[in-house]
């Protein structure tokens, strides 16, 4: 049995699978998103890089 079966047996497990999963899925998303506008719009791949530049 793999554990992800048992966490879909348990059903605390199953809360966890049903609330946490989407939720990693979309920060994952997200942070995938914003590396990807910094690069197009700013050709950075930091903030930290965006915030320098806008300084000087």
């Amino acid at each position: 049995m793999t554990p992800l079966q048992m966490f879909g047996i348990n059903p605390l497990g199953s809360l966890v699978l049903a609330l946490i999963v989407p939720f990693v899925i979309v920060l994952f998303g997200t942070y995938l998103g914003v590396l990807g506008a910094l690069q197009t719009f700013f050709g950075e791949s930091s903030w930290q890089d965006v915030s320098t530049v806008e300084e000087e």
